[in-house]
């Protein structure tokens, strides 16, 4: 049977059309497979290396009561940020203290079993906190000091029985920060009860070990 010459044409060029969708599909495969084999296998590691090099110190991680309170802020993300060193003892009253970027937080048993003193930075104010403290007592004394100037002591309302707190401008207390790679403010806190007659005398615990910041 003889095909016509037009029908004959038609199915050639067709022939023709289909290799070539075949070879443009097939170069396209291979630029697409060449382009991936090229990317290395470490590409998203670095990504997880950028993000474990901006986390904290894992040898530094803290633990215990101080690791449970910075955990509580937010980690690495709280106020007090990661820890630059790990943490250390004082054998005279066995309190325990762990510095951070921007603040301490450390272990007081002879105030309290569970007793924590915080100190950081927060919206331009040098802030100390306390407690919980292993009794009920009226009010707290605070010791300040700032650039190691004279101490001076304060008298501080409790937020309950407890727990308080004390703060002050982290540029301190002239119009001008002083200069100074060093801690510049220093807190130490002790509860105090009213006494005597009227309750005009009171009766005090001992201080705390001093935060810094």
């Amino acid at each position: 049977m003889k095909i016509p010459s037009r029908l004959r044409t038609s199915r050639i060029g067709s022939a023709i059309m289909d290799r070539r969708i075949y070879f443009s599909m097939t170069v396209t495969l291979a630029l697409s497979s060449a382009l991936l084999a090229g990317i290395p296998a470490h590409a998203d590691s670095a990504t997880t290396a950028t993000t474990s090099s901006a986390a904290c110190n894992p040898k530094l991680k803290p633990y215990g009561l101080i690791g449970d309170q910075w955990r509580a802020s937010g980690g690495e993300d709280s106020v007090f940020g990661c820890p630059t060193r790990a943490e250390y003892g004082f054998t005279t009253n066995k309190s325990r203290r762990q510095d951070f970027r921007n603040g301490q937080i450390a272990w007081i048993p002879a105030l309290g079993p569970k007793m924590l003193i915080r100190t950081y930075a927060s919206r331009g104010q040098a802030r100390f906190q306390w407690g919980p403290t292993g009794r009920d007592w009226d009010y707290f004394e605070v010791r300040y000091s700032f650039n190691n100037e004279e101490v001076k002591k304060y008298k501080v309302q409790r937020h309950d029985p407890w727990n308080g707190g004390f703060s002050r401008p982290v540029a301190g207390p002239g119009p001008e920060a002083l200069g100074s790679n060093g801690p510049l403010h220093y807190f130490s806190v002790r509860g105090c009860d009213n006494s005597g007659v009227f309750q005009l005398g009171s009766e005090c615990g001992g201080w705390s070990l001093p935060g810094r910041l």
